[in-house]
């Protein structure tokens, strides 16, 4: 049975060890509860904000995409409001449609038209303008990375890097779109605005680079716009990445990969792939402010200095939406809020190389201590067992993510403990009704139905190593037995003691009795073992004038059918012997053979008594004892009779009758 608790264990350890794919999402899962119940606090102190395209916006400027221009006066706007950094969360990929160059170059030919393209020629057309306030501005540009096609990425950043080479861990891309190459060269920086959401499409995950390359090609560092947002709001330029050997470090979910990567004054922990897991604060009315507002110069002055502002759609109608863990539709922009929040507040999640392990040694041990509460303590001790152990790897799951943003997944470890407790309890299930079904076995023959039940509800009344009771013993004989048998032939003889027995037997079993053994032609039983009868003494004599009457019975039907038969019948009679007294009982026998007997001074009292009732001419002899202890009955003295085996006289009484009608 230990085996119950080892292979849960073992089972659970491997769990922690080595998750399949639905585990581990099953485990995101339970990680995105945590998030909802302990969001990421956030405060309006945090330098970030999020300018918006929204409803508002597009109200008022109409619909998007709108000229440079306007995006120029925005750029400038944000400058000159002292703006860390500005990152647009836009990927300029095409030249502006609105331009007036480019919607002259759309008319048909004509004078007119040549003429107005003349007026506009050596004029700066909008892209010209939007790159000419870029330049002025501490702005970064998004760049979208594609799996097939695109161009080399314009990266502005330096990068170097302490360890191994990164790239082998990084998410890795073949080429990038946009943004135009004009406007690429005027910004402070370029980054991806690319998430790689799990299976359910939420975002848990942001990197901070990736790698982009043709396959077989060389590969370069593309920062997130996020990250460009930092490195330029702190004046760095150059990032630094670091993997798992660079000084002995190791990543915060894995033996080996990326550790960390070092933005100016922050260095911001990743899991091996180089990507940031979110603890996300959630949209917050205060990070945001209205693109028209900032136009229109609706916020305070000031509002935005040293500030990194994300320009963004926040309009439903752009459909630039995610999910994370907290919301199923977040602007896209937030995200990158988020992550710039999280890098500067210093606050983050983590999963630790030991994580595994720990996971793993807490299965094993806590699979192996439910199982052995299970198989050694009482159910209700056993269940609180499992109960406070699944529970308190919940709990304390949890408080280490609320505590120090450690993510340390309780699943494998409660798993394995509710499945250590319902093997064990399974297995002492079973081994209690292979108990029940052995007591039900071993006396179903000789034990009335009704104690055969109590008995295998509850085993431990029958105590199979043996005591010593009171109990009342009777000794039941048929008379004559041998020229009876010598009459018949040896089916016939086997035929008679069967019909016997059964009479016998049934009296015994309505009584609550016990049939310790068949005496050929009779039988021994006893009363108040296995179970408690305190009125012992009263059954097995109500049992012995039932003898009697079945007796008679029995006797009257082997008449009618001798007389049928036309042969002789011997009448069929009975003695009966009742002692109370001490015995020992229990199993009794050999390692291989047993049987529920007793033993003592007691039974021998009552055989002798038995034998005894053909010299004194009565059909029951009890004791003195058991006259005293069934005083519902009549008894009439016989006076001390010398039985075998005793040195002196045994005070002995007939039992005649019961003094109220016998009950069953």
């Amino acid at each position: 049975m230990v085996a119950l608790a080892i292979m849960p264990a073992l089972a659970g350890a491997w769990l922690a060890l080595r998750p399949p794919a639905g585990f581990a999402r099953l485990r995101d899962l339970a990680f995105d509860e945590y998030q909802v119940a302990r969001p990421r606090a956030w405060s309006p102190d945090i330098p970030v904000r999020v300018v918006d395209i929204d409803e508002a916006s597009l109200k008022a400027y109409g619909q998007w995409p709108w000229p440079r221009l306007l995006l120029a006066k925005l750029t400038d706007r944000l400058a000159a409001d002292g703006a860390a950094a500005v990152a647009f969360d836009v990927v300029f990929a095409e030249p502006d449609r609105n331009s007036p160059d480019r919607i002259v170059a759309t008319l048909p030919p004509s004078a007119e038209r040549d003429a107005l393209a003349a007026k506009l020629a050596g004029q700066p057309g909008d892209d010209a303008q939007f790159a000419a306030a870029i330049a002025r501005a501490p702005v970064a540009l998004a760049t979208k990375l594609v799996n097939v096609g695109g161009d080399a990425p314009p990266v502005k950043a330096g990068f170097a890097t302490a360890g191994a080479p990164a790239a082998p861990f990084l998410p890795r891309l073949d080429g990038a779109v946009g943004p135009l190459p004009a406007l690429a060269a005027a910004a402070k920086g370029v980054g991806a605005v690319n998430f790689f959401p799990d299976r359910d499409l939420v975002v848990r995950k942001i990197p901070l680079l990736i790698s982009v390359g043709p396959p077989g090609g060389p590969v370069r560092y593309v920062p997130s716009l996020a990250a460009e947002a930092l490195r330029i709001a702190q004046g760095a330029s150059t990032v630094v990445v670091k993997t798992s050997d660079a000084s002995g470090g190791t990543t915060s979910g894995a033996a080996d990969g990326v550790i960390a990567v070092k933005i100016g004054a922050l260095e911001i922990p990743t899991d091996r792939d180089g990507q940031v897991r979110v603890h996300f604060a959630g949209y917050r009315r205060a990070r945001h402010v209205s693109l028209v507002d900032v136009m229109e110069g609706r916020i305070p002055e000031g509002a935005l200095t040293g500030k990194i502002v994300f320009v963004g759609a926040t309009a439903l109608e752009l459909l630039d939406l995610r999910s994370t863990p907290l919301q199923g539709a977040v602007p896209g922009v937030d995200l990158h809020a988020e992550l710039a929040e999280q890098a500067l507040s210093g606050a983050g999640l983590a999963r630790p190389d030991w994580a595994r392990d720990a996971e793993a040694l807490a299965a094993f041990l806590g699979a192996l201590a439910v199982g052995g509460l299970a198989l050694t303590r009482r159910p209700v001790a056993a269940a609180l067992g499992a109960a406070t152990g699944v529970v308190g790897a919940a709990a304390g799951s949890f408080a280490l993510f609320a505590s120090r943003g450690l993510l340390f997944d309780a699943a494998a470890p409660a798993l394995a403990m509710a499945a250590a407790y319902g093997l064990s309890t399974f297995a002492v299930y079973r081994g209690v009704e292979r108990e029940r079904r052995a007591v039900r076995v071993a006396f179903s023959r000789y034990v009335a139905p009704a104690l055969v039940e109590r008995l295998a509800a509850d085993p431990s009344a029958l105590k199979l190593g043996g005591e010593t009771k009171v109990v009342t013993v009777l000794f039941c004989d048929a008379r004559d037995f041998t020229a009876r048998a010598e009459a018949l032939d040896a089916q016939g003889v086997v035929a008679f003691l069967n019909r016997l027995h059964t009479a016998l037997t049934d009296v015994v079993l309505a009584e609550g009795g016990t049939v310790d053994k068949y005496l050929g032609d009779g039988l021994m039983a006893f009363w108040n073992a296995p179970l408690d009868a305190p009125d012992h003494a009263v059954r097995a004599c109500r049992a012995a004038l039932a003898m009697l009457r079945a007796v008679a019975a029995l006797d009257a039907d082997m008449g009618r059918e001798a007389t049928a038969r036309g042969v002789a019948h011997a009448p069929l009679r009975i003695g009966i012997g009742v002692n109370t007294g001490a015995v020992h009982v229990g199993n009794m026998g050999s390692e291989r053979r047993f049987d529920y007997s007793i033993v003592g001074d007691a039974v021998n009292v009552a055989a002798r008594l038995e034998s005894a009732t053909k010299e004194a001419g009565r059909d029951v002899l009890a004791s003195a004892a058991t006259a005293a202890a069934a005083p519902g009955f009549r008894f009439a003295p016989v006076g001390g009779l010398a039985l075998k085996g005793k040195s002196g006289a045994v005070e002995a009484f007939a039992l005649e009758d019961a003094l109220t009608s016998p009950a069953s």
